[in-house]
């Protein structure tokens, strides 16, 4: 006799990564492909952090710092008038998402727009909750008005994608405030900001503000994308205190290991760095936004280090570029470009050449 599953896991399929460049090599016979499909940044940790994990290596013998403390006292001093009590810590944001939605009470459901990050639904489902997708505007854009509609007395968590993956387009501060003094305050609101540093508009704001004023409100982050450290998995997020003590008690211990902490928090400690990395990908979203518009393609000005445009993959592939199909992220005919290096974004703008 088998097993028997939960049947409401059945609609769930396990991940499967876009190709690498050398899976896109060996298919192809050629050489030469670079990867643009993941939203990483195309640069390596700051030299910072590598100097920090030489230094760690040793110590790997050890359990790590199970508070994660150092980290959280970066984070402290990144985010005036928070407190080391208001941080939390996660092997990826992917954890702290997951450990949010342990907390809220069963049964429920959790809204978030879509197209959106589709580990909402994922983690959702996983927890037994009730997934329901909001639609953005015919412009791609998050409706707080239509998340607010879709709001019910089962209604546990509201998840904001801010800048939105995979559209690259956001709410401004005063939007996500008024947003979030018209939720319920039995509604937990979690604002995933994984692409913050790269929002351009000074009226994004961040939201950890509103995370210290509110008790319903969390902001999530995290070190994959401007830090340069997707493969080392380590997020960080802001809440209350209550809040955070909560999240404690289901995090597993040392879920963040001795590399993840020691390379975010050199990191973090090197800001004007990553500042100015973030800088030079906008400057090249910019150029790749308008290669677009002089190729005639339709895009989503974006917010993000991707831009998410109506193409298929294939003008792309003939220059050994591999960008995200659109399909799976809830945009069938487009592609998302990752923002690579100068190199990297001049191999995008010249397979346009026959769009």
């Amino acid at each position: 006799m088998a097993i028997n599953f939960r049947p409401e896991l059945d609609p769930l399929s396990p991940y499967r990564p876009p190709r690498a460049a050398n899976e896109a090599a060996a298919e192809r016979g050629a050489e030469g492909y670079v990867k643009l499909t993941s939203n990483e940044l195309s640069f390596g940790p700051l030299p910072e952090a590598e100097a920090a994990l030489a230094e760690a290596l040793p110590r790997a013998n050890r359990y790590p710092d199970r508070y994660v403390a150092s980290l959280r006292e970066e984070v402290v001093s990144a985010n005036p008038g928070s407190a080391f009590e208001n941080i939390l810590v996660g092997n990826g944001s992917s954890e702290i998402l997951l450990n949010l939605l342990q907390l809220v009470e069963r049964p429920g459901e959790v809204i978030f727009p879509w197209p959106s990050f589709g580990l909402y639904a994922a983690i959702g489902i996983t927890l037994g909750l009730k997934t329901t997708k909001v639609p953005l505007t015919d412009d791609h854009e998050i409706k707080p008005e239509a998340l607010l509609s879709a709001v019910t007395d089962d209604t546990r968590a509201v998840i904001v994608s801010n800048p939105n993956n995979p559209t690259g387009t956001y709410l401004t501060l005063d939007e996500v405030r008024t947003f979030a003094e018209a939720l319920p305050d039995n509604v937990l609101l979690i604002l995933d900001e994984a692409y913050q540093e790269f929002v351009s508009d000074p009226a994004y704001g961040g939201s950890h503000v509103l995370a210290l004023e509110r008790k319903n409100v969390v902001c999530v982050r995290t070190f994959s994308k401007a830090h340069g450290l997707a493969g080392f998995r380590v997020g960080y997020g802001i809440a209350g205190q209550r809040m955070a003590d909560y999240v404690e008690r289901v995090r597993f211990p040392f879920s963040v290991n001795l590399a993840a902490q020691v390379a975010a928090s050199a990191s973090m400690r090197a800001r004007d760095k990553i500042e100015a990395r973030a800088r030079f990908v906008m400057g090249e979203r910019d150029r790749i936004q308008n290669a677009f518009r002089q190729a005639n393609l339709n895009y989503i000005p974006s917010q993000g280090n991707f831009v998410l445009v109506q193409t298929g993959p294939e003008i792309f592939e003939r220059g050994r570029v591999l960008v995200r199909e659109g399909d799976p992220l809830g945009y069938p005919g487009w592609s998302r470009v990752t923002v690579g290096d100068s190199g990297e974004n001049e191999r995008v703008i010249r397979a346009l050449g026959g769009a």
